[in-house]
C-alpha cells in the first residue's frame, strides 16, 4: 500500500470539533468539512505522521496561515509499526482486520487490552496487532487533546494552538465503503498551529553563546510549569520544543510540541504516591541535563566534553520540586 501522505497532495478533513481557542475566522462552527494541500512532510515521524498544510479555500482571508496536521493512523506510524517488526500495513492485513471488525470482535479486545495492556501481544494474531495500533493511536490522540485543554492558559504562548479535532476517512478503498466500519476505520487528527523555529539542542549552531543561558532557564522553567499538572509526560525531548525568534535581537520563545506520550495522574495515587513518580520521571531534569550535556560537548574539543577549569556558559539547577523520602512504586505509572 502506497503511502497516502505526500506533499502536493489535498486532504478533507471533517471537522468534529473546534479547539478550545480557536481564534481562526476560517474556522467557524458552521464549517463542517476542510480541504487542506500537504505543503511538506515533518520528519521525523513518531506515533503520528505530521504535516505542514495549507487551506484550500474559495473566499480569502487576509492571513491564511499555514497549520499543522498530526494524524493518528495506525497504518503508517513508522514507531507504532515498530512493534513485533510488524512492518507497514498490506492489503491483506487491511482485509484481515476488516474481517475481525465484521465478526464483532473489537469490543472484546479492546476490554481486554483496557485490563491488560499489551502484555498478552505473543497471543495476538495480525488482526489484534491491528486493532492494538488503533487502540494505541487513538489514545495518544486523545491524551493530546486532553492535555491541551488542561493547558489552554499556554496554548499560543509556549504550546501550540490547537484549531480542530478532525478526522480523515480510512485510505483503504475497502474500508471507504462499509460505513458500519467508520468507528473504527476512520482517522484521527489534529489540526493545530504552525510553530516557526529550530528544535532547542540545535542553540549551539543557531544562536551566539552569550544567548545560551537565557534559553535553557527559559525551556527549563518551562518543563516546571507543565510538570506542576497532574501528568507525566514519558516523551520529553529536546527536539520536540522549538526556539522561535523573537522580533527583537537576542529575544526567544519557547515552545512545547508533544504530549502524546502523556499519562495522567491515577485518583488512587496519594499525594506522597503521585510526588514520587513525578521525582523519578523527572522531566524538568530530562532537559536540563541534556542541554548542559550539549553545551559541555559545543564548548569541548575533537567531539569531547568540555574539561576546563572555567565555568560553562550555562549550568543547569535542579529546581527540588519533587524531592523527598523515596517511596517505593509497585504500579507502573505508565
Amino acid at each position: 500500500m502506497a503511502v497516502p501522505y505526500v506533499v502536493g497532495k489535498t486532504l478533507v478533513l471533517r471537522v468534529n470539533r473546534l479547539g478550545s481557542k480557536n481564534a481562526l475566522p476560517q474556522l467557524s462552527k458552521n464549517v463542517k468539512e476542510l480541504n487542506v494541500e500537504i505543503v511538506d512532510i515533518i520528519q521525523p515521524s513518531t506515533m503520528s505522521i505530521v504535516l505542514q498544510i495549507k487551506l484550500q479555500q474559495e473566499e480569502r482571508y487576509p492571513s491564511d496561515p499555514t497549520m499543522i496536521l498530526k494524524i493518528y493512523d495506525r497504518q503508517y506510524s513508522p514507531e507504532l509499526r515498530e512493534f513485533k517488526h510488524s512492518g507497514p500495513a498490506t492489503a491483506e492485513t487491511e482485509d484481515e482486520f476488516i474481517a475481525f471488525l465484521r465478526q464483532g470482535c473489537m469490543p472484546r479486545f479492546l476490554l481486554d487490552y483496557d485490563e491488560n495492556g499489551p502484555w498478552a501481544h505473543d497471543e495476538w494474531d495480525m488482526p489484534k496487532r491491528e486493532a492494538y495500533f488503533y487502540a494505541r493511536s487513538s489514545l495518544s490522540h486523545e491524551i493530546e487533546l486532553d492535555v491541551h485543554d488542561k493547558l489552554i492558559d499556554m496554548q499560543g504562548i509556549h504550546i501550540p494552538t490547537i484549531f480542530a479535532d478532525v478526522r480523515l476517512s480510512p485510505q483503504y478503498a475497502v474500508m471507504q465503503k462499509d460505513e458500519g466500519l467508520t468507528a473504527y476505520t476512520e482517522i484521527r487528527a489534529i489540526l493545530m498551529e504552525y510553530i516557526s523555529g529550530f528544535p532547542l539542542h540545535d542553540i549551539v549552531k543557531e544562536t551566539p553563546e552569550s544567548d545560551w543561558a537565557s534559553i535553557c532557564n527559559q525551556a527549563v522553567d518551562i518543563i516546571r510549569k507543565i510538570a506542576e499538572n497532574n501528568f507525566i509526560n514519558f516523551d520529553i525531548k529536546t527536539r520536540n520544543i522549538l526556539v522561535r525568534r523573537g522580533e527583537r535581537e537576542s529575544s526567544y520563545q519557547i515552545f512545547y510540541l508533544d504530549f502524546g506520550e502523556c499519562c495522567f495522574r491515577d485518583p488512587s495515587d496519594s499525594d506522597e504516591v503521585w510526588r514520587e513518580r513525578k521525582r523519578q520521571k523527572n522531566e524538568e531534569g530530562a532537559v536540563g541535563y541534556m542541554m548542559m550535556n550539549a553545551i559541555s560537548f559545543a564548548k569541548g574539543k575533537k567531539g569531547k566534553k568540555y574539561k576546563g577549569t572555567l565555568p560553562l556558559p550555562w549550568q543547569y539547577e535542579p529546581s527540588g520540586r519533587f524531592d523527598g523520602e523515596y517511596i517505593e512504586l509497585y504500579g507502573d505509572s505508565e
